[in-house]
């Protein structure tokens, strides 16, 4: 039984607007959040979460200094065990190579080159 003209049209648009979805590239991640102005002698990595004072860094494993301060996203000072998962960072270390200063990177932080080498 053939379709009345416009239930055709509302179909036709469907299928349409379907199709169009299906091959219309995957919108990119905003670059939100702030950018800080980190120290230069700060080194970019994937840190793992810290585990019995100590942190894997890029896969290097290095001791976390009793004194480390963990700066999220938003810039503010969270505990070690806040870190669940790996996540992109910049990070400095003290005179004995322990790390005691590390920068959770918001999305607009990872997208600058200094942070992706």
């Amino acid at each position: 039984m053939p379709l009345d003209p416009i239930s055709s049209a509302i179909v036709s648009s469907i299928i349409g607007s379907a199709v169009q979805g299906i091959l219309a590239p995957a919108p990119l991640e905003p670059a939100v959040g702030i950018i800080r102005a980190l120290p230069i002698e700060s080194k970019p990595g994937v840190m793992n979460p810290p585990w019995e004072g100590q942190v894997q860094i890029s896969g290097q494993t290095l001791p976390l200094s009793s004194a480390a301060v963990i700066r999220n996203d938003l810039n503010m000072v969270v505990p070690p065990m806040f870190v669940q998962a790996p996540v992109k960072v910049r990070y400095t270390t003290d005179l004995a190579g322990a790390v005691n200063r590390v920068w959770i990177l918001s999305a607009a932080e990872r997208q600058l080159p200094e942070n992706n080498q």
